[in-house]
């Protein structure tokens, strides 16, 4: 089995325990808390309990913004989502310009802290805008953002700025989390 297959599978399975938490209003405030770096050690039990590493930045930051705003999609990747979020119908050419920027500025990010800084925001206007999130292939992809960075940065920008054919007046379909 491959590292990719691994991670994905070991992404869904924390999806699926953030899911399994997700009326638990408690555990959810102290997921939220993990978004700030002087509060995250509140986060820390939560996330043990999860089965995962207090250490592991991409849990910790994936685990907050779910508890932000836990509405699951199937979106490509994180630049889909960005997209659907700055757009009323999905097509890159309709990207205000004010997005345009915010979206260049998460891209311009080399750590996974700086990521999660920008990703608040992000996640806040996704929720504000009733836009799903495919937090699996988030954690995937913060998970490995030290080592492949560059590729995820294409990826996103790929799905936020040139949408496929068959997509461009389709939005991601949202899925309430379980």
């Amino acid at each position: 089995m491959s590292t990719t297959t691994d991670t994905s599978t070991y992404a869904e399975r924390f999806l699926g325990a953030l899911r399994r938490i997700e009326d638990d209003r408690g555990k959810m405030a102290a997921l939220r808390r993990g978004l700030s770096e002087g509060t995250q050690r509140t986060a820390w039990p939560v996330i043990a309990s999860l089965g995962m590493d207090i250490g592991n930045q991409a849990a910790i930051t994936v685990a907050a913004l779910f508890a932000t705003h836990p509405v699951v999609s199937n979106a490509r990747s994180l630049g889909q989502t960005c997209r659907f979020i700055a757009t009323e119908t999905g097509l890159a050419s309709d990207i205000p310009e004010s997005f345009d920027k915010r979206f260049r500025r998460l891209i311009a990010c080399d750590t996974v802290e700086e990521v999660s800084g920008q990703l608040s925001a992000w996640i806040r206007l996704a929720k504000s805008k009733g836009v799903g999130v495919n937090y699996a292939e988030l954690y995937n992809d913060l998970h490995w953002w030290s080592k492949d960075a560059d590729k995820k940065r294409i990826r996103w920008a790929r799905d936020f700025w040139s949408p496929r054919r068959d997509e461009e007046a389709t939005p991601t379909p949202e899925v309430p989390a379980l």
